[in-house]
């Protein structure tokens, strides 16, 4: 059974998780996301999990929720999550945790119950019911059972994981996010001249832009088309995305 993150974040990549999916090459041996925010495509994936992986992100928050669900918490008297009330919810986020189990409730909620999965003390403004996401704890620890869960510089964790069997997937900060994450400020030049010397393979999502396809000029691009609604199901409007590998 493929899983779903139970991470939420902004920019998430789970209307085009397929796409990055299938646009994967068909065989490696060594999985490594460094820009893992949510971890849509990590699990849609679905990996073997035997074969190592390693997941990074340079937000702690994200990359400590991902280090509790790998290390299996138990998951008694989580019925005490099932649909708890938003003052309940609230009150809880005010309190400090000890328990793993805790700390990860916390943490969903804080990416998941806040405008856009901003996060980082943004107003929770809605109660989701959580307990099915932690139920599964068992499930998600044994797929990341020989995943290696990071919290560095996508430089360090390139430099460190490259080789002739890697395959790299890169979801950075698009142009014009800054504010949105803990650390926005890319350096798409820096990206590109790091890419152009890895041993193994990679594929890139970005936002469209002359900028951007002009940089990466030197890979294979391919443009996307995304079509969004509000959460009324109205306001449809395009957004242009671009696919970006060197294979």
């Amino acid at each position: 059974m493929v899983l779903s993150s139970p991470l939420c974040r902004i920019g998430r990549k789970k209307s085009i998780q397929y796409v990055i999916k299938n646009t994967a090459p068909k065989q490696f041996n060594k999985y490594v996301e460094v820009f893992v925010g949510s971890g849509d495509v990590y699990f849609i994936m679905d990996l073997d999990p035997e074969m190592p992986a390693v997941i990074n992100d340079f937000d702690e928050e994200i990359a400590t929720g991902f280090k509790i669900l790998k290390s299996n918490p138990s998951i008694d008297n989580i019925d005490r999550f099932k649909n708890k009330s938003l003052e309940e919810v609230r009150s809880f986020m005010k309190q400090s945790h000890s328990s793993p189990i805790d700390k990860l409730a916390k943490i969903i909620y804080d990416l998941c119950a806040t405008f856009g999965g901003k996060a980082q003390g943004s107003k929770i403004y809605k109660n989701p019911n959580i307990e099915p996401k932690l139920r599964k704890i068992p499930q998600y620890a044994e797929y990341m059972k020989n995943t290696k869960v990071l919290n560095q510089s996508y430089k360090s964790v390139i430099k460190s994981n490259d080789g002739n069997g890697t395959y790299f997937y890169l979801d950075p900060p698009y142009e014009n996010s800054k504010g949105l994450y803990s650390e926005s400020d890319m350096d798409y030049e820096d990206l590109a001249e790091v890419l152009s010397n890895i041993k193994g393979k990679f594929v890139l999502s970005l936002n469209d832009s002359p900028n951007i396809r002009n940089i990466f000029k030197e890979f294979k691009i391919r443009g996307i088309r995304l079509e969004s609604k509000n959460s009324e199901g109205i306001g449809e409007k395009t957004r242009k995305e671009v696919i970006i590998k060197n294979f």
